[in-house]
């Protein structure tokens, strides 16, 4: 038995660690563009599926053994998001690291905000127009530009909820909060430190919610699972010249990942088996994708369509329905976002961060000195 653990733990010596994989090709793998983009669409099966069938949803999949099916979807986002940022803070300053995520995120979803409350809002509300435009709640619904989520229009689909999928934006910025405090106090420089305390962390939260044992069977996932998932990803970061790339641990991780997502009180130990995962196949390098990065966008437009698909057409269209009108629809949303409001900002991200920091010297240099 020894011989064989010896010769196992050689054969994992002898794999490329992840560093090594990415660094032949030059720092970045195209896996993880096809991940995003794999992802996003799975989100949007997902909500094809369960907007249409929502109470066999709830069943089948939340309450069932194919819970880690859904489960696994956001996990895996925010484990990818975790293991490519560590990166960015590798290689800039905090605040430059800050200055970048907003500019990831903020305009795509300024779109998005803007043109469902101008465009398909004003279409489907059963209020007069003068009303719609001057409600405070609909003006309290451009508050998601800068994160702080309105999920509902006035008389838009009965007051139901025309943007869920953006519950996941405050966690997502809530995890660049706690990676940039941990930045400053060093935790992220004491790779050791940071992944005993993680572990720590986890592994009491899963002792709480196994003794609580009050859990619905149809819970699902909470975005605290999610910001260990991220956190996860950069524990993985921070340790890839170390972890080998290797086919045994990813199908390993897939099967502990798959077990630990099936019952929520330990979800929060999945996030290290998915984290692997996810970076196992982020740091493959498959053909570069075609097109440009269509799965911020896809992820922001598909939920308003499907929704509204649905206030249209109900119970008389079946799933692969909505997923065939939200699947186009939100591809075509997803390019223009990407062809003239991501992409411009991101070819350019260097020179607008350099001009926000000359405006910010000059205006400090403005400033009255005391004494």
């Amino acid at each position: 038995m020894l011989e064989a653990a010896s010769s196992l733990a050689m054969g994992f010596r002898a794999m490329p660690s992840i560093d090594v994989k990415m660094a032949k090709a030059s720092g970045y793998t195209s896996g993880f563009d096809y991940l995003r983009i794999g992802l996003s669409l799975s989100v949007l099966l997902w909500h094809s599926y369960s907007v249409a069938n929502f109470d066999e949803s709830v069943r089948v999949f939340w309450g069932g053994p194919a819970r880690a099916l859904p489960a696994a979807i956001l996990p895996m986002f925010f484990a990818l998001s975790g293991f490519l940022v560590a990166g960015s803070l590798g290689r800039t300053r905090l605040h430059q690291f800050a200055l970048l995520r907003i500019l990831r995120i903020v305009p795509a979803l300024a779109f998005e905000t803007v043109l469902v409350a101008l465009l398909l809002g004003p279409i489907f509300t059963v209020l007069p127009l003068g009303v719609y435009f001057t409600s405070p709640e609909f003006l309290s619904y451009f508050l998601n530009i800068v994160g702080y989520i309105h999920y509902t229009l006035p008389g838009v689909i009965g007051g139901q909820m025309l943007n869920a999928q953006l519950w996941t934006i405050p966690t997502e910025l809530e995890c660049y909060l706690a990676l940039i405090l941990l930045a400053l106090v060093g935790a992220t420089r004491r790779r050791a430190l940071f992944g005993a305390g993680l572990g720590l962390v986890v592994l009491g939260l899963t002792v709480f919610s196994v003794g609580a044992g009050d859990q619905s069977p149809y819970a699902q996932l909470g975005g605290r699972v999610l910001i260990f998932a991220f956190l996860a990803g950069v524990l993985i970061h921070l340790y890839r010249d170390r972890i080998p790339h290797d086919g045994r641990l990813f199908l390993a991780s897939l099967v502990l990942a798959a077990l630990l997502l099936t019952y929520r009180e330990t979800s929060y130990l999945a996030a290290f088996p998915v984290a692997y995962v996810t970076v196992w196949l982020g740091a493959t390098d498959p053909r570069k994708v075609p097109f440009g990065d269509l799965s911020y966008g896809v992820f922001l437009f598909h939920f308003p369509i499907i929704k509204l698909s649905y206030d249209i057409f109900g119970e008389s269209l079946t799933f692969p329905a909505y997923f065939a009108i939200a699947l186009p629809l939100s591809l075509a949303c997803a390019w223009i976002s990407w062809t003239f409001i991501e992409k411009p900002i991101l070819v350019h991200k260097r020179q607008i961060i350099a001009w926000i920091e000359s405006v910010a010297s000059l205006r400090r240099r403005a400033e009255p000195r005391v004494g």
